[in-house]
């Protein structure tokens, strides 16, 4: 460990990055395997419930004034979101080809700045723009309308990406009063509670091996979200963006493996153009918090 921690932040974060890419598409592989006898809701629901307890000495750690907010009715309003887009994203990798679903997850990105130029009134320069176009023309490449029958599961894939959005711009507006434990607080409580009844109208008790697989489930899930966390804390965003999108050849790779899926040709196509959008807006957030990085001679770690 003492090797690794001697080793430069952006090496460090690489691998955190790539980490949670590796986390996550274990996660998507699991859902989809359970899905098959078990509800997505309800995977939903324990998957949540089970991140609690796991998230539970952070909780206790940050002591009960976290839970003071003024705020309640917009942290109430975030949970809703994150709700409704964990339920349809968890139905939708049951439904769509994890190569295509995994590529189509990434435009999450674009539906944020999206939303931030709408209603935050985030800067909007003809750059941004240019990027966000393209990023979208991406996603029409993947979905072909008018040469392929768009499925239900990539119309949901598509619409539930607006939840994530929301939910972000609601966090960035939260986070100018609220401190980042009392968000994360709230957020994981709201989605355990709000996704309970609809996982009571499709509840089949799962048994051991069902159980088990939904832990894992929770798990992978949180340890994605934490070194995904940590890679952006120790490294620049520029050099750990990257390893982001590695989660999609192991989309691939996994989904041929276990599911004799094999991604056609425009998938890759219109996730490399999603991919080369979202970098250059993450990179445009990363010039805004560090200007001088784009000074002559400025150097980054």
């Amino acid at each position: 460990m003492s090797v690794f921690k001697s080793l430069p932040g952006n090496v460090q974060g690489m691998v955190f990055m790539l980490a949670s890419s590796v986390f996550a598409a274990g996660m998507h592989v699991t859902v989809k395997y359970v899905a098959l006898e078990i509800h997505p809701f309800e995977i939903f629901f324990l998957r949540q419930s089970i991140a609690l307890v796991l998230l539970a000495p952070i909780f206790l750690n940050i002591g009960f004034a976290a839970l003071k907010t003024e705020r309640l009715g917009m942290h109430f309003m975030r949970g809703v979101f994150m709700t409704a887009g964990g339920m349809a994203w968890f139905w939708a990798i049951s439904l769509v080809p994890l190569a295509k679903v995994t590529a189509l997850n990434l435009s999450a990105v674009l539906f944020t700045v999206l939303a931030a130029i709408i209603f935050l009134k985030e800067a909007s320069e003809w750059k941004r723009w240019a990027a966000l176009i393209f990023g979208f023309i991406g996603v029409i490449v993947i979905v072909r309308p008018g040469y392929e029958i768009i499925s239900f599961g990539v119309i949901l894939v598509i619409v539930t990406r607006l939840f994530p959005a929301g939910a972000r711009v609601l966090s960035k507006v939260l986070s100018r009063t609220e401190r980042t434990p009392t968000i994360v607080v709230y957020g994981a409580v709201a989605m355990s509670v709000l996704s309970f009844i609809p996982a009571m109208m499709v509840w089949i008790t799962p048994n051991l091996e069902q159980f088990f697989y939904i832990i894992l489930v929770s798990i992978g899930g949180t340890l994605s979200q934490l070194s995904m966390v940590t890679a952006y804390k120790v490294g620049d965003i520029g050099a750990v963006e990257p390893f982001h999108f590695v989660r999609l050849i192991w989309a691939a790779l996994f989904g041929f493996i276990l599911f004799g899926e094999i991604p056609s040709i425009w998938v890759w196509i219109g996730a490399s153009m999603i991919i080369a959008a979202v970098t250059y807006l993450a990179q445009g957030e990363a010039r805004k918090k560090n200007p001088e990085a784009e000074q002559p001679g400025a150097t980054t770690t």
